[in-house]
């Protein structure tokens, strides 16, 4: 987990023996399902927005030209959203699905390394409104017996 710009980065890495996804597959293995319907469950119960990324590595998807790390980083991308959204996480909530496939590696020195696969579910800010804290007068708001200033002059 890291802070960032956007809110708190939560990383789903995969390793060599693989976590979430099997390889070259966009369906969440049961170890990877188990640990994003655990975390939907309690991402649901927050007011935040999510963006959810997925990331694979350097490796060029195997079969066919139709089919590469773009649509499968955003296929899973895509299966953790839907699984999060029947685990607790409001379909609201849900802001972004991007996928990187292998421009944002973790690793960028070792393009194979197997924690450049990964989602990547960003907690987004909660971005108060002004209008929470003080009213704000608008010009209809003001008392209309003020004196006019700089009449005759137009904008």
């Amino acid at each position: 987990m890291t802070i960032t710009s956007e809110g708190l980065r939560i990383e789903l890495l995969e390793s060599s023996s693989g976590t979430f996804f099997d390889s070259g597959k966009q369906g969440l293995n049961d170890d990877g399902r188990e640990l994003l319907m655990a975390l939907a469950h309690e991402l649901g119960k927050l007011p935040n927005h999510i963006s959810i990324e997925g990331h694979t590595d350097a490796k060029p998807y195997a079969s066919g030209r139709d089919y590469s790390n773009w649509e499968l980083s955003a296929d899973r991308a895509n299966t953790a959203r839907r699984l999060m959204q029947l685990s607790g996480v409001r379909a609201d909530q849900i802001s972004q699905v991007r996928g990187y496939a292998d421009q944002k590696l973790r690793v960028p020195h070792d393009p194979l390394e197997p924690s450049n696969r990964r989602i990547s579910l960003i907690v987004q800010y909660v971005v108060k409104n002004d209008e929470d804290e003080e009213p704000v007068h608008t010009p209809s708001a003001e008392p209309t017996t003020k004196a006019p200033e700089n009449q005759g002059s137009h904008h």
